[in-house]
């Protein structure tokens, strides 16, 4: 909003008060812009990199997972790793150990950790925010309270990365209450 346009007019044609008022508001006017550029850039469908970091920092789950790598980087080698389905092995990435996921999949855990901090502790509420973590609706979880402290959690979808059943097995998208074990099955395994 340019406050200049809110002039009347017997004052706009006078050019010191004009001036005046913009030197006034426009730096008001370039604040309000930039905090809505932040909000922006710090919404979590639309961050990335460092600021999907700094979400990760107030959210408390890091980017750094511990998987192993042999199936993770790219190859022509097997068709699971294809185009559009391995990460690139950067010139400093470890063989085997800890690694970085990408926006996507750490978008996941952190949607995650928001459900899981937002849940309620019911059966009820349960599917709602496991179907949140997924937006895309490409994979489908479910879940069975098996009556004995236990809850098997099932996930099914067509094509499902490494590392994304890495993330899954190591809990990372655990949403349970205290003193409950969770068991995975992923597309039948």
């Amino acid at each position: 909003m340019n406050y200049t346009d809110l002039i009347t007019n017997y004052h706009r044609g006078k050019a010191k008060y004009v001036e005046h008022v913009d030197l006034t508001t426009r730096p008001q006017k370039e604040i309000i812009d930039l905090f809505s550029e932040i909000v922006t850039a710090l919404d979590i469908d639309n961050a990335t990199g460092a600021q999907l970091d700094i979400l990760g920092e107030w959210i408390g789950r890091a980017r750094s997972i511990n998987a192993p790598i042999e199936d993770y980087f790219f190859t022509f080698d097997k068709a699971s790793l294809g185009f559009d389905l391995g990460s690139w092995k950067d010139r400093y990435e470890p063989d085997s150990g800890i690694i970085n996921v990408d926006d996507e999949d750490y978008r996941t855990m952190l949607r995650a950790k928001i459900g899981a901090n937002k849940w309620d502790g019911t059966a009820n509420t349960l599917p709602a925010i496991l179907q949140e973590i997924y937006t895309k609706q490409d994979i489908d979880i479910t879940f069975t309270d098996n009556q004995d402290m236990t809850v098997t959690v099932y996930v099914t979808a067509k094509n499902l990365s490494t590392i994304t059943k890495e993330i899954i097995k190591q809990g990372y998208l655990a949403i349970k209450p205290a003193g409950v074990t969770v068991n995975y099955e992923i597309n039948g395994e």
